[in-house]
């Protein structure tokens, strides 16, 4: 299978690389100094967990032309950057699959309309990282798996396929019935995280260690999550459910304390929450008016995000 990974950063290099591994058949669109810096030194990711350092010398391009053919284009961009992107994927009229891999609470089905011509996927990615220079410090999120699947809900044979691939790339893949339902979840997740950690200076472990910031991070995604299930939608993923929804508010805040100072919060949230506030932002007013839609009253959910946005 011959794949375009769309995007340069964390998360699209990361995929990248490790497909490249996997298939040998893999292109990166990267752009300015990242083009350069790849060209120059490579993909040099490092496994936190295992402490395993690798180079990967993935072929790189800097645009999609309009004849240029793949079997899958994976978009590793941010929600802010998606218009721009899908306007050059739009005059590319012969790779046939699309997988959009970001946070994206948007209603996604009229892109079946829009682009007849294409099959599109969603998904989201099971890794987390920061840059260190060059070097990518990553981590595999054992909390979180790869999730792929149809805007429809279908299990196709192309995402078993996929999911068949990422596998093979190392990545714990899973398909989900309902993924566009499981991005407007997570993104209430996200949004309230992304919030609590920047109103802390963009410091996951200074949150980590303030009771009451967690408190009212806790509260939030609680309020956000009754909003959806009263919407009509399952909160997802499932360990999100149990800790925000199941389990008592005080082991939700234990446990979030601990996290926020681990590796999850250092590696897995602050870096992007920091790196991509404007995105960020874009998504905790998308979220704000989903649960506004709803009849649950939000307001701790609403304080924070709204404060959040305002921010500089």
């Amino acid at each position: 299978m011959k794949i375009l990974v769309y995007g340069a950063g964390i998360i699209g290099s990361i995929y990248a690389a490790r497909l490249f591994e996997a298939t040998g058949d893999v292109t990166l669109l990267a752009r300015g100094q990242r083009y350069a810096d790849l060209n120059r030194n490579g993909i040099i990711l490092n496994d936190v967990e295992t402490e395993k350092q690798t180079i990967y010398h993935v072929p790189l391009t800097q645009r999609l032309e309009s004849t240029d053919f793949y079997d899958l284009l994976i978009v590793a961009v941010r929600l802010d950057q998606l218009n721009s992107v899908m306007q050059i994927i739009k005059q590319n009229k012969v790779s046939p699959l699309i997988m959009l891999m970001l946070n994206n609470p948007d209603d996604m089905a009229h892109l079946a309309n829009e682009l007849p011509h294409k099959h599109i996927l969603l998904g989201f990615p099971g890794v987390g990282g920061t840059h260190q220079g060059s070097r990518i410090e990553y981590i595999q999120l054992k909390q979180q798996e790869t999730t792929i699947g149809e805007i429809n809900g279908n299990i196709s044979d192309c995402v078993q396929g996929i999911k068949i691939l990422f596998g093979e790339a190392g990545f714990d893949t899973v398909v989900s019935t309902n993924m566009p339902t499981w991005l407007k979840t997570h993104a209430v997740f996200v949004a309230c995280v992304s919030a609590a950690i920047i109103g802390e200076n963009g410091d996951s472990v200074q949150l980590g260690k303030n009771r009451a910031s967690i408190q009212i991070m806790v509260k939030s995604i609680s309020e956000g999550f009754s909003a959806c299930t009263q919407l009509g939608m399952p909160i997802a993923p499932t360990n999100l459910k149990i800790i925000f929804a199941i389990m008592p508010q005080w082991f939700s805040v234990c446990y979030w304390q601990y996290a926020m100072q681990g590796k999850v919060g250092t590696l897995a949230m602050a870096p992007h929450a920091n790196a991509a506030k404007e995105e960020m932002q874009l998504l905790a007013k998308k979220v704000l008016v989903l649960v506004q839609s709803s009849s649950i009253s939000t307001p701790t959910l609403n304080t924070l995000l709204s404060t959040f946005i305002q921010s500089k």
